[in-house]
């Protein structure tokens, strides 16, 4: 089964691998393979052990090759595994301390994986952002996962820790008395060339469309849970169409993944206001710890897609509605699938972007805070008199800041995992908040800057 000779390695003895990455040939899967080799037996880097695994040793072969590109490649072993066969996965699992996956779409490929880690007590990272596979996971393994040790923790990626860090490092700028009421994410995509998205999410979008009627019943289906005490009303929906001036940005509200894992993460904090406790954490972890979480405040939390032109703005509405319309029903599917190019009006296409369209592209996402200046004076009838603006910028989101993400994410997990939750499915902002995985992006091309704080009419 494994195009190596550690087959035999017997599943009682420590794990072989620091990290193996699943789907390593894949359009996304090839760029995480670059992005951990920078880190791969560096001396201040705790990664010292790596291997690739697939179903196709030849085409992780080539992957390694180009990810080594122009030294020659590394003797990282390859090993074979398939989401279909539950003993490979297993065997995959007792070999190593973390399985990065990134083979999706996840709801049709992803739940294997997470089902051998969460019965092996292997940690878990992927970068998915689709909700429905996300919640289904978490109700069918975290208990699970909390018994083996094994720590799942999906939208590793662009989906969705810029959302859930930007939204704290928002948070966290309303000091004293001032309290957030809401945190509003606008994200402009740019490029020099022609921006063109991952198949992988144009797919798992279209999948979502499918599937939305399971995530309602999915969610009928749960007991309610604490809600965060946010000051003041609840905001009201707003135009369609929203036009930020001050970012110079048209936006439109984007149904995504990041409002989700936010909203489970602050539904996590509302259950446990100090975070989760580690697996053997020192007293001086458990006081940072505390002290971290006495500054997030919560806010409702949306997320717009924005564009510098109305034109953008109406492109993406009529992406939207092909997708909504066609998505309901197999042969709407089928099409939306087979023409990506053409009813994505060219930001999507199969074989995904060249090279120098990655290089080209970026992102800017602005959180806009509005809030009070003092929480303890009564809200119930106010507006906002306080709004506070941040930024997150960064590469192109798909094939570069999403492995930057998904290897510190792995990184932090190897070098502090005494100071994480032992184990259990969780979003990536309550387990990670209270590290230095903000600091580690910044050193890594993603920056995080204050943009503005200012008093607004009441």
């Amino acid at each position: 089964m494994e195009a190596n000779s550690y087959l035999s390695q017997p599943v009682s003895q420590p794990p072989l691998y620091d990290l193996i990455i699943l789907g390593a040939s894949g359009f996304t899967g090839k760029y995480v393979v670059k992005e951990a080799l920078k880190f791969l037996n560096v001396p201040s880097s705790p990664l010292k052990s790596l291997a690739l695994a697939g179903r196709n040793p030849t085409k992780l072969a080539q992957t390694l090759k180009w990810a080594s590109h122009p030294d020659h490649p590394p003797p990282i072993p390859i090993l074979t595994a398939d989401t279909t066969d539950p003993a490979s996965l297993h065997h995959l699992c007792s070999q190593s301390k973390i399985i990065l996956n990134c083979v999706g779409p996840f709801r049709l490929l992803g739940e294997p994986v997470v089902a051998a880690c969460a019965e092996t007590g292997c940690d878990y990272l992927d970068i998915c952002g689709e909700p429905e596979f996300m919640e289904r996971m978490e109700v069918k393994y975290h208990e699970k996962a909390m018994e083996t040790g094994s720590l799942v923790v999906s939208a590793c990626g662009f989906d969705s820790v810029p959302a859930e860090l930007g939204w704290m490092f928002n948070s966290r700028h309303w000091v004293g008395p001032a309290a957030p009421n809401q945190i509003e994410a606008y994200l402009s995509l740019e490029s020099e060339k022609r921006i063109v998205g991952n198949f992988g999410t144009y797919e798992s979008a279209v999948l979502g469309v499918a599937n939305v009627e399971q995530l309602v019943e999915l969610r009928r289906s749960r007991p309610k849970r604490a809600r965060p005490a946010i000051p003041g009303p609840l905001p009201t929906k707003g135009p369609m169409i929203d036009h930020q001036k001050e970012i110079g940005l048209w936006a439109l509200k984007l149904p995504s993944a990041d409002s989700v894992v936010v909203r489970r993460t602050l539904t996590t904090l509302t259950e446990n206001p100090r975070g989760l406790p580690g697996l053997n954490e020192s007293p001086e972890q458990i006081e940072k710890r505390d002290a971290f979480w006495s500054t997030v405040k919560p806010a409702h939390f949306g997320v717009k897609l924005g564009s510098k032109t109305l034109l953008g703005v109406f492109r993406f509405i009529a992406v939207g509605m092909f997708i909504g319309l066609l998505g309901r029903n197999a042969i709407g599917r089928w099409l939306l699938l087979k023409f990506p190019s053409f009813f994505s009006l060219g930001w999507f296409r199969k074989k995904g972007p060249s090279d120098d369209e990655v290089r080209s592209a970026s992102f800017k996402m602005w959180f806009v805070g509005r809030g009070f200046s003092d929480m303890n004076v009564s809200q119930d009838k106010t507006k906002p008199d306080m709004e506070i603006t941040t930024r997150v910028v960064g590469p192109e989101i798909g094939y570069l800041t999403t492995p930057i993400i998904l290897v510190q994410c792995a990184l932090i997990l190897l070098s502090h995992r005494d100071n994480l939750p032992k184990g259990g499915v969780f979003p990536p902002g309550i387990v990670f908040g209270p590290t230095d995985l903000q600091e580690q992006l910044e050193q890594n091309g993603i920056s995080f800057d204050l943009i503005s704080k200012k008093s607004i009419l009441a």
